[in-house]
């Protein structure tokens, strides 16, 4: 692993963070939404920093999977969209007759 210098923090960033120790600021909120967790209301700049860090990590996860789906997608043949439109149709059908796959 290579060792990085660190990055200090601007002022936007700062501001963010003052904003984000306000329990009902929209930035919290919003926050509490990507992430799925309240924080405390006491959170340290340290947990907030975490939180945020997660919420980043999961939204570059989210766009790697669409943007690797999408590619996927645009890769794909007349042969494949038949394969699949027929598949569907069989699963569907499957499904819906009450059977099961083998």
């Amino acid at each position: 692993m290579s060792v990085r210098k660190s990055v200090p923090m601007g002022p936007e960033d700062v501001n963010t963070l003052e904003r984000m120790h306000a329990p009902v600021s929209p930035e919290r909120q919003a926050l509490a939404q990507l992430t799925g967790q309240e924080l405390s209301a006491s959170a340290s700049d340290a947990e907030i920093l975490a939180a945020l860090v997660r919420a980043g990590r999961d939204a570059v996860t989210h766009q790697v999977a669409a943007t690797g789906y999408a590619a996927w997608a645009a890769e794909m043949d007349d042969e494949d969209h038949a394969y699949r439109t027929a598949r569907r149709g069989w699963d569907r059908g499957n499904a819906m007759g009450g059977g099961t796959r083998a």
